[in-house]
């Protein structure tokens, strides 16, 4: 945004806090032939378990044996940088969009490398299949303080993005909820539908909406908004 011209504030309200199990420091990926990722972050908490025990621990080796699925092109690229070409990738970075994505895929044993608070929803579906699933919860995101000056600004901004649920809710507790003091003028851009419906449930409605639900849907979207808006001096 800034290399098109905006004067960009960048206020990060959450921070990554990666999860350990001291009495499962390592993973053997070998028992699955399916191995699901959800999040870049979580692609780098995977590759600082790994360990089947004939490879280094962190080698993408261990990793031949599954098919490997990954929920967006941004966990993809995360994937690609450690030498793993993902096999499933659907078409929006949604829950739902992958369970469709692996509908047609067999699958006995799946391993899903998440956040501690995503949504159940790809767990659920592939154990209704009959699949055994592991759910390994690699990190969390933890409300990152926002300074009083940083809220200001954000208040007086054109555009506010919103990259996850997450960002949602801890931008309104460091706001203070109830329309968290935005300008009438600001307008709200939402990552995708499981933001969106997080910031109606705290009674914001999303004036824009990526599609597809990434950063550069993101980019997109918030130009196509801006750009008759400039032109009509709003």
């Amino acid at each position: 945004l800034e290399a098109l011209g905006a004067s960009v504030i960048q206020a990060p309200v959450i921070r990554v806090q990666q999860l350990s199990d001291p009495a499962h420091p390592t993973l053997d990926p070998s028992p699955y032939d399916l191995i699901c990722v959800t999040s870049a972050n979580g692609v780098t908490g995977l590759f600082e378990r790994l360990d089947d025990g004939t490879h280094p621990r962190g080698d993408a080796r261990a990793l031949a044996g599954a098919r490997i699925a990954a929920i967006g092109a941004g966990t993809a690229r995360a994937l690609a940088e450690r030498g793993i070409v993902a096999d499933v990738l659907p078409e929006r970075s949604v829950a739902e969009s992958l369970v469709q994505a692996l509908a047609e895929i067999p699958v006995t044993r799946v391993l899903i490398a998440r956040a501690r608070e995503a949504r159940d929803v790809l767990p659920d579906a592939l154990r209704a299949r009959g699949a055994q699933v592991d759910v390994l919860e690699l990190y969390e995101t933890v409300a990152h303080p926002l300074s009083p000056p940083a809220l200001q600004m954000v208040k007086e901004a054109d555009y506010v993005t919103f990259t996850s649920s997450s960002t949602v809710r801890f931008f309104l507790q460091a706001a203070g909820d109830q329309g968290a003091g935005l300008s009438p003028r600001t307008r709200i851009v939402s990552i995708g539908p499981v933001t969106s419906a997080a910031l109606r449930e705290h009674g914001l409605e999303p004036s824009i909406e990526a599609d597809p639900y990434d950063v550069e849907g993101m980019i997109a979207a918030l130009l196509a908004d801006a750009a008759p808006r400039a032109t009509d001096g709003r």
